[in-house]
Parts: structure tokens; C-alpha cells; sequence
């Protein structure tokens, strides 16, 4: 029941019942006032009487024609009172006591006149006519007794309607202060508790609290506002986990944000180094290979081919060393992107057939799953190459000798498609996957690897508007799945 409603039916019963009782006592005063009235009249009646009867005594002492016409006048007034409560008379004492009464009012005048009369005819016949005049005076006394038992009811009945009326006050009052109280609680218990509830669930969520929910039953204003409360505090609970999370992304964005910077720096750091290491390299190469022609010019050089070994160490080493500082400067250097139409199923095909020693040597399976229907796609050959070739030389590293990989292509969507690298090496643990990325981080050997292949392949991929997926289960394997658009779309939103 809506608030509005309950606060109307509560005062209303307040209304309803006041005017119910303010009625009654309207009833109960009109009766009154209606019994005060029949008062009066009654008192006019016997007043009357006692002059009907002063006015009997003159005339038959004084046979005074005056006093036999004020007897008259007195009469017709009588009657006419009588008339006048004829219903409350027969409502008190019945139609036949209020035709007695009339009949002996009748009987009494018809008396007077016939003894009037006879005292105006016979003078000094008064002892003749003096059982007409008892019987004259019996009737005046049954109108006088008559009249006076009705005062005495009207007056009784009276009292008995204004104690009546008194009860009915208290009894109203008592039940305008119970139902009073009734309500009061009532209505306090359906609109104060809900309240102190919604304060109570406002204090917790300002708390930063959002376990309490409100269960107001009901249909009023206060139960639809804890249901909106209760949806308030969802929402708000999942706007503050939204919050957390978009923090936490936020601070992962500029750890890595820093990382890059850090990269950026290094990768200036290292070109520089790769130059300066490029010309010692360079120089002992060049003196090295003419140490060797003399060395194998000379017929009586001793130990000749101990140092021939030697140097062929050295230039192994000098080709080292030369490779690693060429991958830097390919790090360190974004180098411009060539477009052209590419079939990424035959690009493939050349990036394995550069790895068959390597497949071989470890007798590898190698399986294949090549989507024919894919479009061809337009970005830097050359590129794509270097990512692949160093996706599937990691994956041919990672499996035991007799290993599986797989490499499979398809189409993700309109304008996106990929290609997946699964191998069943020994996996990577989720503490590593997450530095894999990085330059110069390897779980190789150190004369196997030098941590920049995949750095370099993540890079070109995302400058190309791809994107690189890794999933990892340690003892189970590897799969990366690279997302190269079909469309080239650099990071200044320039296609190519």
C-alpha cells in the first residue's frame, strides 16, 4: 500500500470516527433539546392546570363570570399543549393514556360547563351539584397527576440521555486515544524502521560496503526506494570493480608505458654500441683473414694448423658477434615497411623451407593446416618473414627430438586473418610468459639465443596493426597465434 494511501486511511479513521461520534452526539443533544422543549410544555401544562384549577375555586365560590372565561382561556391552552406533545405523550405512556387523558380533559370542561350552567339557572343549588363538582375536581386532579408523572419521565428520561452522552464522550475519547495509538505505531513501523534500514545500508555503502541489500516488502514508496537502492548499490559495485580494474590496466599501461620507454632508451643505447662494436669487429676480421693467408702461404710455418684452427674460432666468433649486433640495430632501428600483395600460405612456405636442416636434423614433425581460401594480403614481406621465422625457430627449439609442430592459417574475420604456431615442447610457466616479450630475456642457452627474436617479432606484428596471442601449459606446449590484418594500417592510421 502506497504511503499516501496508509497516512489517508489512518487519519481517515481519525475523521471517519470523530464524525461518526460527533454525530451521535449530535443525536443524542437533538433528543435532548427535544425532551427539553416537552419540558417546558409539560411545566406549561401543569402551570396550567394550577390556573384552570384557582380559577374552578373563584368561580364556585365567587360565581364570578370572569374567572368561569379565564377557566376557558386556560382550557383551550391546555388542550393545545397536549396537541402539541401529543407523540411524545404516546410514546411515553401509549395512545390509550393519551386518549384517557384527552377524554378526561373532555369530561372535566363538559363537568364545568354543565355546572356553570346550573349555578347561573338554579342559584343556591350548589349542594345539589356537589357531586358533579367532585367529580369535576377527581378529573382536574387525574390531568394535574397525568402532567405531572409526564415531567417526571421527561425529566428522568433526560438524565438518563446525559449520562448516556457522557458515556458515549468517554467512550470516544478512549476509542480516538487507542486507535490513535494503534495507527501511530503502526504506521511508524511501516515508514520510521524501512527508513532507519535505508540509513543503516547508506552508512555501509559510504563505508565502501556493498553486501547489505534491503528487503522491504510491500508495494509503497519506501519498498520501491530499496529496490532502486538495491540497483544503486549493484551498479555501484560493479562501477567501483570497473574502476579497480580500469586502475589496475591503468597502472599495467604505464608499467608498460615505462618498459617502453626503457626499451626505447636501450635500443638508442645499443645502436650506438652495435656501431662502435661493428668496426673492432670489422677490423679483426680484416686481420684475422690476412693472418690466415699468410699462415697458409707460409710452407714452414710451425703448428700451422693449430693456428688456422684458431682463426677459423676467431671468425666464427667475429660472425657471432656480428650477427647479434646486426639483430640490435634491427631492434633499435624501425625500418620503413614495403607493401605489397602477399600469399601468406606461400610465405610460409619459404620461411619452412629456409628451417628444413633444422626440422631434419631433429627429425620433427612438422604438420600443416594451410586455410586455401584466404585473401591475399598487402604489407612488408620481408617483415613477415623475420616474425615467422622467428616464431617457428623458437617452437623447433622448444619440442625433444622426434617432436610435433603445427602451423595452421585461417581466416579470424573480414578483415583479420591468422596464423597458429603449436608446438609440444616442454611449455612455458606463466611467471616467464609474461617476460617473453622482452628484449634480451631468454630461457635458452646462452650460445643458442640472445633474447631478440621474439622482441623484434612483437614489435614489427603490432607496427603492422597485428596482434600476438600466446597460450602455454607447462610440459604440454606452446601455441602462438599471430593476427595480421588484411590491410596494413600503420600506428598513424595511414594504410598501406
Amino acid at each position: 500500500m502506497k504511503i499516501r494511501k496508509k497516512l489517508f486511511l489512518g487519519f481517515g479513521l481519525y475523521i471517519i470516527l470523530a464524525t461518526i461520534l460527533g454525530f451521535l452526539a449530535y443525536k443524542e443533544l437533538q433528543i435532548i433539546t427535544t425532551r427539553l422543549t416537552v419540558v417546558e410544555i409539560a411545566d406549561d401544562i401543569t402551570n396550567t392546570i394550577l390556573e384552570v384549577r384557582r380559577y374552578e375555586k373563584n368561580f364556585l365560590l365567587y360565581k364570578d363570570r370572569e374567572d368561569f372565561h379565564e377557566l376557558k382561556k386556560y382550557l383551550a391552552a391546555l388542550k393545545k399543549n397536549i396537541d402539541n406533545i401529543r407523540t411524545e405523550i404516546i410514546n411515553e405512556f401509549g395512545t390509550d393514556n393519551y386518549n384517557m387523558m384527552k377524554e378526561s380533559i373532555a369530561e372535566y370542561e363538559y363537568l364545568f360547563d354543565r355546572i356553570a350552567e346550573n349555578l347561573r339557572a338554579h342559584e343556591g343549588l350548589y349542594k345539589n351539584e356537589k357531586d358533579s363538582i367532585d367529580k369535576m375536581r377527581l378529573k382536574a386532579r387525574e390531568i394535574q397527576s397525568f402532567t405531572e408523572n409526564l415531567l417526571k419521565r421527561e425529566r428522568e428520561t433526560i438524565n438518563s440521555l446525559l449520562k448516556s452522552s457522557v458515556r458515549l464522550l468517554l467512550f470516544a475519547i478512549l476509542i480516538i486515544m487507542v486507535l490513535g495509538t494503534v495507527i501511530n505505531i503502526k504506521l511508524g513501523a511501516s515508514i520510521a524502521a524501512p527508513i532507519r534500514s535505508l540509513e543503516e545500508a547508506t552508512r555501509k555503502v559510504a563505508k565502501g560496503d556493498f553486501s547489505q541489500r534491503l528487503n522491504l516488502k510491500g508495494k509503497d514508496e519506501i519498498a520501491s526506494l530499496g529496490a532502486s537502492f538495491n540497483q544503486m548499490e549493484e551498479r555501484l559495485q560493479e562501477t567501483m570493480s570497473s574502476l579497480e580494474l580500469a586502475v589496475e590496466r591503468l597502472h599495467e599501461k604505464q608499467a608498460q608505458l615505462i618498459e617502453t620507454e626503457k626499451l626505447a632508451t636501450l635500443g638508442k643505447f645499443a645502436a650506438g654500441v652495435a656501431h662502435e662494436i661493428n668496426n673492432p669487429l670489422a677490423i679483426i676480421n680484416e686481420k684475422a683473414g690476412l693472418m690466415k693467408d699468410i699462415i697458409e702461404l707460409s710452407h714452414d710455418f710451425p703448428n700451422k694448423d693449430k693456428f688456422l684452427n684458431l682463426l677459423n674460432a676467431v671468425f666464427d666468433n667475429v660472425n657471432r658477434c656480428s650477427v647479434i649486433t646486426h639483430r640490435i640495430l634491427g631492434f633499435a632501428r624501425k625500418a620503413d615497411i614495403t607493401p605489397e600483395l602477399i600469399d601468406i600460405n606461400s610465405l610460409l612456405g619459404n620461411v619452412i623451407k629456409f628451417l628444413e636442416q633444422d626440422i631434419m636434423l631433429k627429425g620433427i614433425s612438422l604438420k600443416l593446416d594451410m586455410e586455401k581460401a584466404i585473401p591475399p594480403l598487402r604489407s612488408d614481406r620481408i617483415q613477415l618473414e623475420q616474425v615467422f621465422l622467428n616464431i617457428i625457430k623458437n617452437a623447433i627449439d622448444a619440442v625433444e627430438d622426434g617432436g610435433i609442430v603445427r602451423i595452421s592459417t585461417d581466416i579470424k574475420d573480414n578483415n583479420t586473418i591468422q596464423v597458429a604456431v603449436q608446438d609440444n615442447g616442454h611449455g612455458i610457466s606463466k611467471e616467464i610468459l609474461r617476460h617473453i616479450f622482452e628484449p634480451f630475456f631468454t630461457t635458452k642457452e646462452k650460445s643458442k639465443g640472445t633474447g631478440l627474436g621474439l622482441s623484434i617479432a612483437y614489435g614489427i606484428v603490432r607496427r603492422i596493426g597485428g596482434n600476438i596471442v600466446v597460450e602455454s601449459e607447462v610440459n604440454k606446449g606452446t601455441t602462438f597465434t599471430v593476427e595480421i590484418p588484411l590491410q596494413t594500417e600503420l600506428h598513424g592510421g595511414e594504410n598501406i
